[in-house]
């Protein structure tokens, strides 16, 4: 099965025209087939962190189980979701900042648990390369910003960095 980032709601074309005037987006579509498989978009996935400073990102993201605290900080709902993933909360403000904050990653990720989101994980975004923790962010071709995901809070069988989760549920349709 192909993964899928599918575009939803109303509020797209805002979010749309914002993430285009900072360069961040380069498809005119709803939707954007993505790699086949998570080890095609694991990169990062081998790198060793200490547990010790993987606990210092759940200790500072744990205030983002609540997803109104994530809207609260200026995150806003992407309303991008990526199978394998889920749903993207951030503030495309900060992408092209210069700041690269292991406590403060630009994006948090949910899953969709039927009624509720669940966080999962934490992406580091950026228009430039750089790094986090030690790992270098990697070029996402597709959406043309530099990228790293943690999966602090959903064990991923592919490895702590990979891109994506084949434990995550696909997007709702």
């Amino acid at each position: 099965m192909r993964n899928v980032m599918m575009l939803r709601g109303t509020r797209w074309a805002a979010v749309g025209v914002t993430l285009a005037a900072t360069g961040l987006v380069g498809w005119a579509g709803i939707a954007m087939a993505m790699p086949d498989s998570p080890s095609e978009h694991g990169h990062g996935a081998h790198h060793d962190i200490p547990p010790a400073k993987l606990a210092e990102v759940r200790r500072a993201t744990a205030q983002f189980h609540d997803v109104g605290k994530a809207l609260a900080s200026g995150r806003v709902d992407l309303e991008l979701c990526f199978d394998q993933m889920g749903q993207h909360y951030a503030d495309p403000d900060t992408f092209d900042d210069g700041v690269l904050d292991a406590e403060a990653p630009e994006a948090l990720v949910y899953a969709n648990d039927g009624d509720r989101l669940r966080l999962v994980a934490v992406e580091w975004v950026s228009t430039t390369p750089g790094e986090v923790l030690g790992v270098p962010l990697h070029l996402n071709e597709d959406l043309g910003v530099w990228v790293l995901h943690a999966w602090v809070w959903h064990n991923n069988p592919d490895g702590t960095l990979a891109d994506f989760n084949p434990r995550i549920a696909d997007c709702p349709a």
